[in-house]
């Protein structure tokens, strides 16, 4: 009996131990489904902050604009009553010369209808002639304009005007680029350097406005110490654009710091690009001359053929600076150095030429890899390295056989220019934004026809040999 007891119990014991254990984990297991909707409601809260964060983000970009527009607005209005006011000055301008007219006879006693008309017509006329019409400049007009005798910046000069400046300004003073493209088209130098300094002032963290006063420095000779700190905020700013340091290599080699010049050079060939904004300054330019009242295409024309790309200067000087050096290391034997020196002037030019939409940048770029190339291949015959120099010269003739082809095309361009109507130059300056001036002049019927007979007259020279094709 003792032992059928002692059964019991343990059984007992061991049911409510299991009992205990199964509530146990079941306890455990709610906390374990509590923690895990916990930490789900954490994460859904989490992305509700994000997601308002950014709302109210987008909330304030639309007040902003909504404040901009607003005074946009304001200010239409305000010009608006100022014309009306005009208008209505006019009106009776014309009311009162033309009573004055009437009494005229009057006075002197001309009977005849056809006297008093006489006396009316010249009053009109000279009220009509006092009222300026704003002129409207169509491709015919400036086409006008530059047979004349003048250039395309003589022809900019009489279309842009202070007060078109100052008026458009202030309706697009937000931009940086409107402040650029102001000093682009400013009157005199003095001028366009004051509203470098105001973009520079105005938007310090704006690579372009930066970047365009540091050009403008260099260009009016006045660089200095500030030159150098604005280079330095620039590569804050921009630190991947190799033209920060381009600007830094220049103004060392100007200073006679060879050293540090080419430390900068150095950087400058890691980058691998250099800021293009030639299509947001074009832009710019683009409501200057429509509000001084071109035509669309004109305005566009207008602002790609005359398109200040100031930099380009610098990097061919600083070019020359840098080959001054290799040629320098050549005449000393020491070729090692050299070579580095123009391999980073190389990787520079291919950069440049690649960044940008217009055929300057191409141009330039590919002046920079023509001289590198051209040493390189002296450097390597010098070391004896057949292979090295090989594949240079391979690089060498594919570059010069780009720079011949963009010689033909920008010829070609030259006697397709006067006959282009107002849509082919829309067409053109569209296609440059689109797909780069390259691309859009390599379509064009004329040009491609002037490349085909180059490309013959090569093969015929050559016995089979001629420019490549393109893509």
């Amino acid at each position: 009996m003792k032992q059928w007891a002692y059964i019991i119990f343990i059984s007992v014991i061991t049911v409510v131990c299991v009992c205990f254990i199964a509530l146990n984990m079941r306890s455990v297991s709610k906390v374990t489904s509590a923690a895990i909707e916990l930490k789900q409601y954490k994460k859904k809260l989490a992305d509700l902050e994000t997601q308002i964060k950014k709302a109210d983000s987008e909330t304030d970009l639309a007040n902003q604009k909504v404040s901009r527009l607003e005074a946009e607005i304001s200010s239409l209005l305000e010009q608006q009553k100022a014309d009306l006011q005009e208008v209505e000055n006019l009106r009776k301008l014309i009311q009162q010369k033309d009573a004055g007219a009437v009494r005229e006879p009057s006075r002197q006693k001309k009977d005849t209808a056809e006297q008093v008309l006489v006396e009316q017509i010249p009053t009109r006329q000279s009220v009509e002639n006092d009222q300026e019409k704003p002129v409207r400049y169509d491709a015919e007009l400036v086409m006008e304009m530059l047979s004349s005798g003048g250039n395309l910046q003589d022809a900019i000069r009489r279309i842009i005007t202070s007060e078109g400046i100052d008026s458009t300004l202030a309706r697009h003073g937000e931009d940086p680029a409107h402040w650029v493209a102001a000093a682009s088209l400013a009157e005199d130098t003095e001028a366009a350097l004051v509203y470098h300094e105001q973009a520079a002032a105005l938007y310090p963290d704006s690579s372009m406005a930066i970047s365009s006063l540091i050009s403008a420095q260099i260009a009016h000779d006045q660089v200095d110490e500030s030159t150098v700190a604005y280079i330095d905020q620039m590569k804050k700013i921009d630190p991947t654009n190799a033209l920060a340091d381009c600007y830094d290599a220049y103004v060392q080699f100007n200073n006679g710091d060879v050293a540090a010049a080419l430390q900068s050079l150095s950087q400058a060939s890691l980058k691998n690009r250099f800021a293009d904004e030639s299509i947001e300054l074009l832009m710019a330019r683009n409501d200057y001359f429509l509000n001084e009242g071109c035509t669309e295409s004109v305005a566009l024309g207008l602002s790609a053929f005359d398109l200040p790309l100031s930099h380009m200067g610098m990097l061919r000087e600083l070019n020359e600076y840098a080959m001054v050096q290799a040629d320098t290391l050549f005449g000393t034997a020491q070729y090692e150095d050299a070579l580095q020196i123009v391999t980073e002037v190389s990787k520079l030019g291919g950069t440049l030429s690649s960044s940008g939409r217009f055929i300057v940048s191409d141009r330039v770029g590919m002046a920079l890899q023509i001289s590198a190339l051209e040493r390189a291949k002296q450097l390597y015959e010098a070391l004896g390295d057949i292979a090295k120099s090989e594949e240079v010269d391979s690089q060498l003739k594919a570059v010069q056989e780009r720079s011949e082809t963009i010689d033909i095309m920008v010829q070609a361009f030259g006697s397709v220019l006067p006959d282009m109507t107002e849509q082919d130059i829309a067409d053109y300056v569209n296609g440059t934004i689109l797909n780069g001036e390259f691309s859009t002049l390599q379509n064009m019927p004329e040009i491609a026809a002037a490349l085909e007979q180059a490309r013959s007259q090569q093969q015929e020279q050559s016995g089979g040999e001629g420019l490549s094709p393109l893509d």
